[in-house]
């Protein structure tokens, strides 16, 4: 689970913060509620607002030097063999 949201008495559900960040969300967006068999499933209303990897680039906050794909093997890092 993501998150737990408690519903209003207005009908209202608030989305942590830490997940509108993520998803890029903003103020007045629009979302679409679509039932599901095995609940509701909560998606942005166009295909616009989602952002593509290009543009999450640097969201994690990383500020060291870029580091080449073939040192990026966490094998290369283990700490514990394998028995």
């Amino acid at each position: 689970m993501d998150a737990l949201l408690t519903l209003s008495s207005k009908g209202q559900l608030v989305i942590p913060a830490r997940l509108r960040q993520l998803l890029g969300l903003n103020p007045g967006d629009r979302l679409e509620l679509t039932l599901e068999p095995n609940g509701l499933l909560l998606t942005p209303h166009s295909s616009a607002r989602l952002s593509s990897a290009r543009d999450r680039i640097g969201c994690a906050g990383y500020q060291g030097p870029t580091i080449p794909l073939d040192q990026q093997d966490p094998a290369l890092y283990a700490t514990h063999s394998l028995p």
